[in-house]
């Protein structure tokens, strides 16, 4: 309870000052050459591709993605958990997340590169003390060199890319809306819908018409 208190005390919008709206998720293959770039820096890269993996992985809104601690993923015995449930912002019900083994190889070697204790902010900003964590801002920024490093057009991805990638490549896989609605831990199916910009040109009821029984 403590943790969450200190998160909430020092939480704010994620999209401060940021350029926002609809961008393009991650194909599966430009998700594994992101991965291939920040793999090939070794140690300098551990934290952006723990970072970029699990952001991913969790589909989390970038305000409930920053203020995980190192105990929000890591068992006492120090093993990295498959499945973590995160508290969220305002109010929200909190929501599982599965983490990937590629994602939990990248997270223990950051941890224990880094010599985080389980109190310690997973993915913590500029502060040399690491007492605040990665802003929107700085995620924003890194993600726009992430981007670029792939040959890739920075103004068509964004913060929100992370979060739309694997839900989009879910529902491509299993066209089930409402289990990628549960993922994003959204209350309504639409909401979903509007959120990952899916459209169509049917009339509602004149589609019921045309299907009579």
């Amino acid at each position: 309870m403590a943790l969450k208190k200190k998160v909430a005390a020092k939480r704010q919008a994620w999209n401060k000052g940021l350029e926002v709206g609809k961008r393009d998720g991650f194909t599966p293959a430009q998700v594994k050459q992101i991965r291939g770039l920040l793999t090939d820096r070794g140690a300098p890269g551990l934290r952006d591709l723990a970072l970029f993996s699990t952001a991913i992985d969790t589909m989390l809104h970038a305000h409930d993605l920053l203020p995980l601690v190192v105990g929000d993923v890591q068992s006492r015995n120090g093993s990295i958990r498959p499945l973590i449930e995160v508290a969220r912002a305002r109010g929200m019900p909190p929501v599982r997340c599965a983490l990937s083994k590629a994602t939990a190889n990248a997270l223990e070697k950051w941890i224990t590169s880094s010599g985080k204790k389980r109190t310690d902010y997973l993915f913590p900003g500029g502060d040399p003390s690491g007492s605040r964590p990665l802003s929107g801002r700085q995620l924003n920024r890194l993600l726009k060199v992430w981007v670029v490093e792939a040959g890739l057009d920075p103004r068509a991805y964004g913060i929100e890319s992370l979060r739309r990638t694997k839900a989009l490549h879910i529902l491509k896989g299993t066209g089930d809306l409402q289990t990628v609605r549960a993922l994003l831990g959204h209350v309504q199916i639409e909401s979903t819908a509007r959120y990952l910009g899916l459209k169509t040109k049917a009339d509602p009821i004149a589609v019921c018409r045309a299907f009579d029984i």
